[in-house]
């Protein structure tokens, strides 16, 4: 078959053709949208679960929804790395292409006029030379967002938005992804923002997304997270909504799958999404048509195996250093797990203590996560498996 016609999209965040399973997300964060159009209240939203499982997919489809809602909408991805943008930097930048984009949209009176310069004092915080030009001259707001507090400014900030888009019936939302890459004091930012707004009605919400591990973040960084966010476990596609995610796709371009090809690689990604549309191209490709057959989901399957396996499973190995690798090995053990640290010290033959750095180093560089206390666990499914298959 024609692979320039090809329905199917693995990549980082690239959205696929056929959203499956995620209408109950969406509609929920409709319900906040029509709630906040009433003034009406309502958490904002954490969702989490591994890598693959469609987090920043979906987080761009509720941005898009909020966007055309008349929202304000900044979008920033955390970054811990070395040379990576501050978060207040980050919001900054998003920020100000929002406003932009308002200020061609509405009058530059009343409330927008003060979240401009609340804004513009917000800015310049981050770049005192000037701050970020907004296509208008407004001074600085005084007394609001320019404490160097990140807590109390990016409260202050989040309120004057929320004001601002109130007067089309709206609301401001920050989209946060991979957020438990956030420093501890600035997820309680977020958390102090999220709290100050609830409790004045203003429609200010930050949407993230994140590993498992968030919300334990969160609670560390503020004791009433967990009251002050609706979680959202994001996982694995029930076998029917997998089956949609494959099959709707190519019935649009007048390809249909037979029932065992599609069971072949249902079962075979497990239901992630990322592995469906792997598995679901490589077969496509290889697929001589006008039907998907067994065979051909078979071939797809092994040469979609062989793309993670190069790709998807080898760059995350490849930045684990010899002795991190060993500690893979030994949590691979338990398949995807999670795995106990204390066991995984044991059969490194070493103390736990003496291995603690080497998982607070693989927790740093994303490749595992803490699921809960004396707990590891891969941050990728799949993971143990391409490790049991490596050379000792």
């Amino acid at each position: 078959m024609d692979p320039a016609l090809n329905p199917y999209s693995p990549g980082a965040g690239l959205r696929p053709r056929d959203l499956a399973g995620r209408d109950e997300e969406i509609h929920r964060f409709d319900v906040l949208l029509r709630r906040a159009g009433s003034r009406l209240t309502s958490r904002s939203v954490v969702m989490t679960g591994l890598r693959g499982v469609g987090k920043t997919v979906l987080l761009n489809e509720l941005a898009d929804r909020a966007r055309r809602d008349g929202w304000i909408v900044g979008k920033v991805e955390a970054n811990r790395s070395k040379g990576g943008r501050a978060f207040r930097e980050q919001v900054s930048q998003t920020l100000n292409r929002a406003l932009r984009e308002a200020k061609g949209s509405w009058e530059v009176a009343g409330r927008l006029r003060r979240a401009l310069a609340t804004f513009k004092a917000f800015s310049l915080r981050t770049d005192p030379s000037g701050g970020l030009a907004i296509g208008i001259e407004i001074d600085p707001e005084r007394g609001r967002a320019d404490t160097g507090s990140l807590e109390t400014d990016l409260t202050d900030l989040g309120i004057d938005l929320a004001d601002a888009a109130a007067e089309l019936g709206g609301g401001a939302a920050l989209f946060v992804d991979e957020m438990q890459d956030l420093a501890a004091e600035e997820l309680a930012a977020v958390c102090q923002a999220c709290h100050e707004a609830g409790q004045r009605e203003a429609q200010f919400y930050v949407v993230s997304a994140g590993l498992p591990s968030l919300p334990g973040a969160l609670a560390d960084a503020r004791s009433y997270a967990e009251r002050l966010f609706d979680y959202w476990p994001i996982g694995a596609l029930a076998a029917a909504d997998a089956s949609d995610a494959l099959t709707r796709p190519a019935a649009e371009a007048g390809v249909e799958w037979s029932e065992v090809a599609v069971d072949a690689v249902v079962d075979r990604s497990a239901g992630y999404p990322y592995f469906l549309q792997e598995f679901g191209k490589a077969t496509w490709d290889f697929a001589p048509g006008p039907a998907i057959t067994a065979e051909d989901a078979l071939a797809g399957i092994q040469a979609g195996t062989d793309s993670l396996d190069h790709g998807f499973f080898r760059s995350r190995w490849e930045r684990a250093t010899l002795v991190e690798r060993d500690y893979m090995r030994a949590m691979a053990l338990d398949g995807d797990g999670p795995s106990q640290s204390g066991e995984v010290a044991q059969r490194l033959g070493k103390k736990a203590t003496a291995v603690g750095p080497t998982r607070a180093q693989l927790i740093y560089k994303g490749l595992v996560y803490a699921p809960e206390h004396g707990a590891i666990g891969f941050t990728v499914p799949g993971m143990a498996d391409f490790i049991n298959r490596q050379p000792a």
